[in-house]
C-alpha cells in the first residue's frame, strides 16, 4: 500500500501543495455561493526539563473558522485555546484577552483579475523559511522564531507562477513587527519566500525577510532562509535541512548563522519515528528524538527527547515531553489516514 506522501504535511504555512481532503467529512454549505469550514486541535502537552521542571501546557492548540464565497473570497479567523484556560487549566481565564486569543484574522482574495495571484491582507502568518514541523513537539525546536513570522498585520501577495517560471511560487509580504495584539502599527517589515519543486520528491525554499523592530529599539533585523526537503518515491523516508543566516536577532544577538537537519522515517502506517539535529552559532547544539502515532481517527500520540549542549555557561540541558493531540473539523485535516484503533 502506498504510503500519503509527507512533503505537503510537514510545511506549516506553505501553500505550494496542500494535503488531501477526506472523503468523509464535508463542509457546510450555504447556498451555491458559501462555504463554512472549521478546524481545531487540542495538545495537551507535558514537559520535563533539567532547568525548568516539569509542567503541563496547551501550546498549539487552536480553533479555526473559514467562510469562502464562490472559492475566490475567504475569510479566516483563528484562536489560540490556551489563551482560554487559566494557567492551562480546566478553568476558564479570568483574565481573558482578545488580543492575545485571535492569532489569525484575515481576508484571501484569490485568483485576481484572473490572474494565478492571491491577495492576503490581515493578522496572519508571514510566508518565510522551509519550517519543517515534524518533531513531536516542534515548538521545543531552539530555532523556531528564527523560522515563523506570525500574528502580524501585514499584505502577502502570492504568486503561483512566479519569476519567468523560475520558481514554482513567490510570496512577497510587508508587515508590521510588533506581533501579538488587535492594532496595526508601524509596517516596518518584508519578507520574499521562492518555492520551487525541483522534481516530484525534492523541494527547495529561498527566503529572506527585513525586520525594522521599531517596537524593541534594537535596529533592523535581517533573516536569509535556504531550505531542502526530499522524501523517497513511497513518502516513508522524509529528510530535510534549513539554514539561516541572520543578523541583530534580539533572542541570539552573538549569533549569525543557525541550521536544523532531520530525518523522519515510517516504521508502520500509523508510526513514524522522528531524528533532529539543531546549531546556534556561539549559543548551543541540539540533537532530538521523537516518535508519533495515531491512536484513532482524531487522536494522536507523540513522546520525544532533546539533549540540549550550551556553548555558553549555562548549564547543558535535557528535555523530555510527551503530547496528545484531538483534532476535529469538517476540512479533513483533522482526519488521521491510518490509526491503531477502531479502524475498519
Amino acid at each position: 500500500m502506498k504510503k500519503k506522501l509527507l512533503i505537503p504535511v510537514l510545511l506549516s504555512t506553505m501553500t505550494l501543495s496542500m494535503a488531501s481532503r477526506s472523503q468523509e467529512v464535508e463542509p457546510i454549505y450555504l447556498g451555491d455561493d458559501f462555504t463554512i469550514e472549521y478546524d481545531a486541535e487540542v495538545n495537551t502537552n507535558l514537559v520535563d526539563s533539567r532547568a525548568d521542571g516539569t509542567g503541563i501546557n496547551l501550546d498549539g492548540s487552536f480553533v479555526s473558522m473559514s467562510v469562502e464565497w464562490r472559492e475566490k473570497i475567504r475569510l479566516v479567523l483563528t484562536g489560540k485555546l490556551e489563551e482560554v484556560f487559566q494557567n492551562n487549566e480546566v478553568e476558564f481565564n479570568e483574565d481573558f484577552d482578545l488580543e492575545k486569543f485571535i492569532s489569525e484574522a484575515y481576508i484571501e482574495i484569490r485568483e485576481v483579475a484572473g490572474t494565478p495571484m492571491a491577495i492576503i491582507v490581515g493578522k496572519q502568518p508571514i510566508p518565510f523559511g522551509q519550517n519543517v514541523q515534524a518533531m513531536p513537539m516542534f515548538r521545543n525546536n531552539p530555532l523556531v522564531n528564527l523560522q515563523e513570522i506570525d500574528e502580524v498585520y501585514g499584505l502577502t501577495v502570492d504568486l503561483t507562477e512566479g519569476l519567468l517560471g523560475l520558481f514554482d511560487q513567490v510570496e512577497i509580504s510587508t508587515f508590521e513587527t510588533e506581533a501579538g495584539d488587535l492594532q496595526i502599527g508601524k509596517i516596518d517589515g518584508m519578507s520574499i519566500r521562492m518555492s520551487k519543486m525541483l522534481t516530484e520528491q525534492w523541494l527547495l525554499t529561498a527566503s529572506h525577510a527585513q525586520l525594522g523592530n521599531d517596537h524593541l529599539g534594537t535596529g533592523t533585523e535581517k533573516r536569509t532562509s535556504i531550505g531542502l526537503i526530499g522524501e523517497s518515491e513511497d513518502g516513508s523516508l522524509v529528510g530535510w535541512v534549513e539554514g539561516v543566516l541572520f543578523s541583530n536577532n534580539p533572542e541570539y544577538p552573538n549569533s549569525k548563522f543557525a541550521i536544523t537537519v532531520g530525518g523522519q522515517y515510517q516504521i508502520a502506517e500509523s508510526t513514524a519515528v522522528v531524528v533532529e539535529y539543531n546549531y546556534v552559532e556561539s549559543e548551543l547544539h541540539e540533537i532530538g528524538a521523537g516518535v508519533k502515532t495515531e491512536l484513532t481517527r482524531n487522536l494522536s500520540v507523540g513522546a520525544e527527547v532533546r539533549y540540549r549542549n550550551y556553548v555558553t555557561e549555562r548549564e547543558d540541558d535535557v528535555i523530555f515531553g510527551i503530547t496528545f493531540t484531538y483534532r476535529f473539523g469538517n476540512t479533513g485535516y483533522s482526519e488521521n489516514e491510518n490509526y491503531l484503533f477502531g479502524a475498519e
